[in-house]
């Protein structure tokens, strides 16, 4: 009697889903990237020993040459790499050892090249900037870390203070901005305050509220200011003075408006006069601005600045290193502000 044997059937394969095809073509993409990259140092390596050697083995020459133009060719036609890449990698490690430079070399000229695109940027592009003290608070608290675009108004010659210089300046800044500068009359420190008047411009102050005269018209134009129904308090400390935190003077809240734009300043109950000998009108010169700190009271900005016992209100243009453009740290006396962080500065 025959006995039947049963045979389990193989359970059918499942299709791979979306994303498994998906992720089996990346992992395809980043080794074909890794040999390209690797296949393309080597290939570097070996063209430089190539023009660095002219006593090299003609054997290994022609070895390396051939081995150059098969890499080549692989890449121009998109095709496998992995044989061309394994080859130069054994030129590199056989023949060519003892003409190859130290691999440390590679981490070298990176650093290099990394440290360099670094200070590239800080000098032309970037710059962070640390509130020292409550000159522009509410904009600025004390220790907010801030970006400065350098970029935005020319292209400034580095480590130039003693005058500031440019290669090229494209525009000036406007209205309402928000600028660190070289401070005008020793050029030894960065200050930031708020662009107020442009050049040409004539400036005068009625109680809370400045005016200006742009360069050409004859009439007035208000920065138009409000007072907001808003608790006022902030705590304050001057950093350079190495103070400690302490509450900041009883104060009134306003908001302020040029043209489109709208910020928050801060008056002192007991107001801080100008200087006796400040003249009610002041035309900006054409290579100046006029600025301001957003706390008004206690800010020393153009309106008391002095020269030889004189009123000295210019800020230079040359003087302008940057416009501030956005908050990236914010410590405070109770912690990392972290509302604060990554918001723009108005």
């Amino acid at each position: 009697m025959s006995r039947k044997t049963s045979r389990k059937k193989a359970a059918p394969e499942k299709p791979r889903s979306r994303l498994g095809l998906w992720w089996e073509r990346f992992g395809r993409w980043r080794a074909h990237r890794s040999r390209r990259k690797s296949g393309a140092e080597s290939a570097r390596e070996i063209r430089r020993i190539l023009k660095k050697h002219a006593d090299l083995e003609a054997a290994a020459r022609r070895d390396a040459e051939n081995a150059l133009r098969v890499w080549d060719q692989m890449v121009q036609e998109k095709a496998d790499l992995t044989a061309a890449s394994s080859e130069l990698a054994r030129l590199l490690e056989g023949p060519l050892a003892a003409r190859r430079r130290h691999p440390a070399w590679g981490y070298v000229i990176s650093f290099l090249i990394a440290a360099g695109f670094a200070l590239f940027l800080r000098a032309f592009v970037f710059e962070p900037f640390r509130i020292p003290s409550g000159s522009m608070i509410p904009t600025l608290q004390v220790g907010d870390y801030i970006y400065v675009n350098k970029f935005v108004y020319g292209l400034r010659i580095p480590f130039t203070s003693d005058p500031p210089k440019h290669f090229v300046m494209w525009s000036g800044p406007a209205r309402g901005d928000v600028v660190v500068f070289i401070e005008p009359l020793h050029n030894s420190e960065d200050w930031i305050k708020r662009v107020i008047g442009l050049p040409g411009d004539t400036i005068r102050f009625r109680d809370r509220t400045v005016y200006y005269r742009p360069k050409g018209e004859t009439e007035w134009k208000a920065v138009h200011n409000r007072k907001l129904d808003e608790p006022c308090a902030y705590m304050d400390r001057n950093e350079k003075l190495n103070e400690d935190w302490h509450p900041g003077r009883p104060c009134e809240l306003y908001e302020e408006r040029i043209g489109g734009r709208t910020w928050r300043v801060i008056y002192d109950l007991a107001p801080r006069n100008l200087p006796p000998d400040f003249p009610s009108e002041w035309e900006v010169p054409s290579h100046c601005v006029f600025v301001m700190g957003d706390n008004r009271d206690n800010s020393e900005d153009s309106r008391f600045l002095t020269k030889d016992g004189e009123p000295a209100p210019c800020v230079p243009l040359e003087n302008i290193k940057g416009r501030a453009e956005f908050i990236w740290l914010s410590p405070g006396p109770d912690g990392q502000r972290w509302g604060r962080i990554f918001s723009g500065v108005k």
